[in-house]
């Protein structure tokens, strides 16, 4: 798509390649909280749709919150071309705002109040992120949010269960932070690179967890994908730095699947679902897909 364009800056504030990442952290708590209440599987199409705009609505707040910093260092986004007003930026983030919080109130209590508190860590870090260092905190807490709003959407209360993909993507998001910081540089400082690695890194394994804890045997086969990509996004995709990002922004759904696919299998070893049930042929291609969808979305309009 043609820079310079209203489409282009457009898809560019969304961030629309990194929305198939959020319907994969919302996903992995669905499964996770349908196979809890016995395995069924109404896929809550409508939080979907939430979960979607309040990630899009975040990043309107965002660029709306940059627009003087960015008419100097981003002049190529949208408000310091003027192609869009500030006031129609923030009617964005209000309308997308508060249209979510409607649909979440659909979903009972519990899920109202987790997307409540999910609006404000996005607005607390579009407040402080360009000013305060622990910024990267309240940014990994808005991603842990996603699974726990599926969770609970699904009926099933707050259980530990859900709490090993919603402190992974924390680690993780904090992880590719701490480089996203160093954006507009060639390469990141020696000890930022080692410090984002080992969160990276651990945001893998603390998503194994949960299903080495379930069935040993399997436990370990999500690693397998993730750590591949991560291999390659700190060799191949280490450089530039806006390179490694864009990288590691698509490689957020495979923290899911690091749960999901071995999730998914013991599930299928236990008889608790068939092979050829939606729940489980979903919970196998959900992340991968929304990784290939990433990937290629970011030819339309950049990640970050």
């Amino acid at each position: 798509m043609t820079p310079g364009t209203k489409t282009h800056a457009l898809l560019s504030t969304a961030r629309i390649a990194n929305v198939p990442s959020v319907v994969s952290n919302l996903g992995v708590g669905v499964f996770l909280g349908s196979m809890a209440g016995g395995g069924a599987f109404p896929w809550p199409w409508l939080l979907t749709l939430a979960a979607i705009l309040f990630y899009v609505a975040g990043n309107f707040a965002n660029d709306w919150a940059d627009r003087d910093w960015d008419r100097v260092h981003r002049p190529e986004r949208a408000l310091p071309q003027g192609l869009f007003s500030a006031k129609s930026y923030l009617a964005v983030t209000v309308v997308f705002f508060a249209t979510g919080l409607a649909i979440c109130i659909l979903h009972g209590w519990m899920a109202f109040l987790v997307a409540a508190v999910l609006v404000f860590l996005i607005l607390l870090y579009t407040k402080v992120h360009k000013s305060a260092a622990w910024s990267v905190v309240p940014m990994g807490l808005c991603r842990a949010c996603l699974p726990v709003l599926g969770y609970v959407a699904m009926g099933r209360g707050i259980s530990g269960t859900v709490l090993f993909p919603a402190a992974a993507l924390m680690l993780y998001i904090i992880g590719l932070s701490l480089s996203a910081r160093w954006e507009a540089r060639g390469d990141l400082p020696v000890g930022q690179k080692w410090q984002a690695r080992g969160l990276l890194l651990g945001a893998g394994l603390l998503a194994a967890i949960l299903p080495l804890l379930i069935s040993p045997a399997l436990g370990w086969i999500g690693l397998l994908p993730f750590g591949i990509w991560l291999a390659l996004c700190v060799t191949k995709f280490q450089s530039p730095v806006p390179t490694h990002v864009s990288a590691l922004l698509a490689g957020i759904p495979l923290v899911d699947w690091v749960i999901l696919l071995p999730m998914a299998l013991s599930w299928l070893h236990l008889k608790r679902v068939e092979s050829t049930d939606a729940m489980f042929i979903a919970a196998i291609i959900l992340p991968p897909v929304a990784f290939v969808s990433g990937r290629l979305l970011q030819r339309l309009a950049p990640a970050t």
